[in-house]
């Protein structure tokens, strides 16, 4: 059945022809014949929306800590033939790769039970860990933010309007009615280019960063409790020391008195005696001090208002391990927590200057509606009163008065901070592992040097005290070996002190005690 055109209304030859020849061979009509000439354009869209491939940056990594190239040198100097030196570095490097510290437990560092209470403590309660899990709480709600973008949000909306305004008579006005319910649908922006992905990218990059960073916080949480309770551990022993050094001078200082009422001893030895009596007392005090704030500090980390912390054991009764695995250098890019939360933002800006890049793309959105619509409101859900709307748009930024190529120089300029930031935690962190090894191996000949010294001290006291009760020496001689076994014995309790923090602080350059690793 042929339908005659309507009278006065002719439809133009272009769009006549256009739909015959659409009608005859629609591919040709779909794909110009132009199609070859734009797809260069077509590529370079194509690229646009491919994301940055990220490149970690260069830096360099030792084989191994510089004590053990050193050793390693030594032993070659010595005569060891160079394939055993390589087999024997090989071996180490091996041994070193599975029996890092950093991989081990906290609480196989320092066997204290007490410490594992104190440690597991401060893990729940201590604030800086709390602000640092609730900053992943908060990144990840941006994250959330962003990752919307990329759906179409749904609304269900209602209108209705009610006016008087002038009819198709001039004479006079009439009363109008419109409704509209249904769901709608915002301009919604069609990720045609990977801007929002890039977005949702950086914001996903943000929350690793962020675990990272509060993953680090906990190992130095560790680290710091560790340290706090060995000076803690440190200031009794010396405060031990002091009162067993008081006790022997308050009876030096009766036996002087004596001697001098006995007209053997001048009343400059009485004097001398009183002096380092008050010089006992004097260091006592300071020592009370000074366990009353590191306990006040120690109380802080745990979360507790400042007071006295409950301990048992004693700092002689820690042997720290005879010899430390740091591992390999090149592991300690996967286990610090630092330099993951750095890489991770560096990769976060990446996906920041691609998403700026693309900002000079156009961008595509879409807004809809399906409902209801009618002229009187008492029709709305009438049969017939179905509604939709679809209107899809596309904008190119022409002008902006440098807005989006400032955005890229702002990010492009953040990449190079992270960038430089990036390569200087690393290499703080190499420093700080190799401190550490250099202070523990340094620090256990101090205190096999410092344990001779103690004993030395105290058999020249021994022998002083008995030269000057038979009247061969002054009371000088005994008076300054008495000072020297007092100093010496307080640096062997700060030396035995500072060994095992050089433990805990290896530990933690390490990475160690990290959820990674």
């Amino acid at each position: 059945m042929r339908h005659a055109p309507l009278p006065g209304r002719r439809l133009p030859a272009r769009l006549v022809a256009l739909v015959r020849a659409y009608l005859r061979a629609p591919f040709r009509v779909l794909v110009p014949a132009r199609l070859p000439a734009l797809l260069p354009a077509l590529a370079l869209l194509l690229a646009a929306c491919q994301p940055v491939a990220f490149v970690r940056p260069d830096v360099p990594v030792p084989e191994r800590w510089p004590r053990q190239a050193a050793r390693e040198g030594d032993k070659v100097k010595q005569g060891i033939a160079a394939e055993q030196g390589i087999a024997a570095e090989q071996g180490i490097a091996a041994e070193q790769g599975a029996a890092s510290l950093g991989a081990l437990p906290w609480k196989e560092i320092l066997p204290v039970p007490e410490l594992h209470a104190l440690i597991e403590e401060a893990l729940v309660a201590n604030a800086d860990l709390r602000i640092a899990i609730e900053r992943i709480e908060l990144a990840r709600a941006h994250y959330g933010i962003e990752r919307a973008a990329l759906f179409p949000g749904v609304n269900a909306s209602a209108a209705a309007t009610r006016e008087r305004m002038p009819g198709f008579d001039p004479r006079e006005n009439r009363v109008g009615e419109n409704a509209v319910v249904g769901l709608s649908m915002p301009a919604w922006e069609i990720d045609l280019w990977g801007r929002l992905a890039a977005r949702t990218e950086a914001a996903r990059r943000e929350v690793l960063a962020s675990a990272a960073l509060a993953d680090g916080v906990r190992t130095s949480l560790v680290a710091q409790l560790s340290s706090l309770y060995l000076e803690l551990l440190d200031l009794d022993a010396q405060h031990e020391i002091t009162r067993r050094t008081l006790d022997g001078r308050r009876k030096a200082l009766r036996l002087t008195r004596a001697r001098f009422d006995e007209g053997v001893s001048s009343i400059l030895d009485v004097r001398q005696a009183e002096s380092l009596l008050a010089g006992s007392e004097q260091a006592l005090a300071d020592q009370a001090r000074r366990i009353a704030q590191t306990e006040s500090a120690l109380a802080t980390v745990l979360g507790r208002n400042p007071g006295p912390i409950a301990r048992s054991a004693r700092l002689d009764e820690l042997p720290p391990p005879a010899r430390l695995d740091a591992g390999l250098p090149s592991a300690l890019l996967q286990r610090r927590p630092d330099i993951r939360a750095a890489e991770d933002s560096l990769r976060a800006a990446g996906a920041s200057l691609d998403a700026a890049r693309k900002a000079f793309l156009p961008r595509i959105t879409l807004t809809t509606l399906l409902g209801f619509a009618s002229t009187e409101l008492g029709q709305l859900f009438d049969s017939g009163r179905h509604a939709w709307s679809l209107q899809p748009s596309i904008g190119l930024p022409l002008f902006d008065g440098g807005r989006l190529q400032a955005g890229v120089e702002v990010a492009e300029a953040q990449q190079r901070i992270l960038v430089e930031q990036y390569k200087a935690t690393i290499r703080q962190a190499f420093r700080e592992v190799a401190d550490a090894l250099v202070a523990f191996e340094r620090l256990t000949e101090q205190r096999e040097a410092t344990r001779r010294v103690v004993q030395a001290n105290r058999e020249r006291l021994r022998v002083s005290n008995a030269r000057y009760l038979a009247g061969i020496s002054s009371y000088f001689e005994v008076i300054d070996a008495e000072r020297q076994l007092f100093d010496s014995e307080l640096a062997q309790s700060q030396t035995q002190r500072a060994l095992q923090q050089s433990v805990v602080q290896l530990y933690r350059a390490l990475g160690g005690g990290s959820t990674q690793g």
